[in-house]
């Protein structure tokens, strides 16, 4: 619930998940992002880099829920890392090597 310690906290459907607590597993919802096992994602990096929320899951702060709004593709992951002028070498995403 980090995010949603400032976002929609108002939110009823906020409110349902906030009244489980940290620990609740499991979480009663489904992941809505996914991507391969030998892709490294960290939310902390792309928040470092001052990507916002909305680049990626759209209008959060006037949404209940999350909908997929962009593919988690490579080709989608490197268009993005392209127009940001952000590094592009293999080990950026994927842990080389195992």
């Amino acid at each position: 619930m980090t995010c949603h310690r400032a976002v929609k906290k108002d939110s009823p459907e906020i409110q349902r998940l906030a009244a489980l607590g940290n620990d609740a597993r499991p979480f009663p919802s489904h992941q809505v992002y996914t991507v391969a096992d030998f892709v490294y994602f960290s939310h902390a990096r792309h928040r470092k880099a001052i990507i916002e929320c909305r680049d990626c899951h759209g209008a959060v702060s006037d949404s209940d829920i999350i909908t997929k709004e962009i593919p988690t593709t490579m080709k989608a992951c490197v268009d993005c890392h392209k127009s940001r002028h952000a590094p592009l070498e293999c080990n950026v995403c994927h842990e080389l090597g195992q």
